[in-house]
């Protein structure tokens, strides 16, 4: 279902709340991580000493990552997924990890990392904060002569996007480009409204000259008014409900994806209803 998909994607909260549930196991001794094999060689790239090592991750949260907190760090740090690629340059082996653990959701939840293995050890490119590729990301393949990109979904309180990240040549986000802007409920008023909208999106298919995304708009008029986010408990009546699945295609130009004419389109009607 759908919905089960997103109910640990489409908030930056409940997605990291359930990556951590899943990485607390691992961390206190599940066999079986989901983790490829290599994981066991990058962990000298995360951790700060041997015997903090755990399955899917550190037993204590790296000192590193103290720097970018403006809260304590606490527990632990557990890796969520790995997907490996050549993201700075064409072939080098780098991967690309996405974590959960040692940061509250006050400060920032989950964060990822970038790593490039260079004879035969892997160290630590970049780490992403609070910026960047965070949320759920997959690989945009590259070719002979064109390095492999991330496109990443996130939200957060009800707003996200799903964005394409191109990395330079250090690891450093070279450029981010976000394709679609999501929302729950309007944000342009904390009164009650007449009017709700939503636009949920999931990417659909990723290739090298284009992505598909489904895109979820959601529009209608209520009477009473009510607050827009809390229109499930609603016992008003809604009117001119308009809600469907289109598919937005974007198309490769170097490292940006633009919208066709149809998508070009679709995102300006959906917008309106904001």
């Amino acid at each position: 279902m759908r919905y089960s998909r997103w109910s640990c994607v489409r908030h930056r909260a409940l997605f990291t709340l359930c990556g951590v549930l899943f990485v607390a196991g691992s961390v206190l001794g599940q066999s079986d991580s989901g983790l490829p094999e290599e994981f066991t060689a990058m962990r000298s790239a995360l951790c700060d000493k041997p015997r903090d090592f755990a399955e899917a991750g550190c037993k204590v949260c790296p000192a590193f990552m103290a720097k970018s907190a403006e809260l304590s760090l606490h527990g632990g740090l557990g890796i969520n997924s790995i997907l490996f690629g050549s993201f700075t340059s064409v072939g080098k082996t780098e991967a690309f990890l996405s974590s959960a653990g040692c940061f509250d959701h006050a400060d920032g939840f989950a964060s990822a990392f970038l790593l490039r293995k260079e004879q035969g050890s892997w160290r630590r490119l970049s780490f992403f904060h609070r910026d960047g590729p965070l949320g759920i990301c997959q690989k945009i393949p590259g070719q002979s002569d064109k390095r492999d990109l991330l496109i990443c979904s996130y939200e957060d309180y009800g707003a996200g996007a799903i964005s394409v990240i191109a990395f330079d040549a250090n690891g450093k986000v070279k450029k981010e480009s976000v394709l679609v802007r999501t929302w729950t409920f309007p944000f342009r008023s904390l009164e009650k409204q007449e009017h709700c909208s939503s636009l949920e999106a999931d990417v659909r298919k990723v290739s090298f000259n284009s992505i598909e995304i489904s895109i979820f708009p959601n529009s209608f008029d209520v009477d009473p008014p009510i607050i827009c986010d809390e229109s499930d408990d609603t016992t008003s009546k809604i009117y001119n409900s308009k809600k469907f699945e289109a598919i937005a295609i974007f198309t490769r130009n170097e490292d940006n994806f633009a919208p066709d004419e149809r998508t070009k389109q679709l995102l300006s009607e959906v917008e309106k209803s904001h």
